[in-house]
């Protein structure tokens, strides 16, 4: 929303937004009360996703063969938390390019900081939002983890 209105202004500068700028905007905001309300599930469901992705991802195969430390599942926790939360609001405000902005390009610094290819977070993440909110809320929410999950097996 903040990218959409931010190209209607500067569209729009002098002169009045185009009538297709304007049907965007308005399907942005006719689907505001939707995502406010799976944003708001989000947020009162956070624990019991990430106890469940993480749980999931100490049971995986993956981590099975190579094992984290207390320290990186504190930190593997720490990095799904602002995730979740970034996608939540990206979804929110139904704006990728703020996502990419803000979160995506941190999140790719720090996995190739770590030496991590092929991460799988995602994975798991997705799981407990479709075990632990109702399919609406997170199919709104699915398209901007596949965002993140797109632009980091790029790394």
């Amino acid at each position: 929303m903040i990218t959409l209105l931010e190209a209607l202004v500067d569209g729009a500068d002098g002169s009045y937004a185009s009538k297709q700028d304007l049907r965007k905007l308005e399907h942005v905001i006719s689907s505001w009360a939707e995502r406010k309300e799976a944003y708001l599930a989000i947020e009162a469901k956070e624990k019991e996703i990430l106890d469940r992705a993480i749980k999931a991802m100490e049971d995986s195969k993956i981590f099975q063969e190579q094992a984290m430390n207390a320290l990186g599942v504190d930190r593997c926790r720490r990095d799904m938390t602002l995730g979740l939360r970034a996608y939540s609001l990206a979804m929110l405000l139904q704006d990728e390019e703020m996502l990419k902005e803000r979160f995506i390009h941190w999140q790719k610094n720090i996995l190739q900081a770590m030496g991590f290819r092929h991460y799988q977070g995602y994975k798991f993440l997705l799981e407990a939002i479709y075990v632990e909110l109702p399919q609406a809320h997170a199919d709104l929410l699915k398209p901007y983890i596949k965002i993140a999950q797109d632009a980091i097996s790029a790394i």
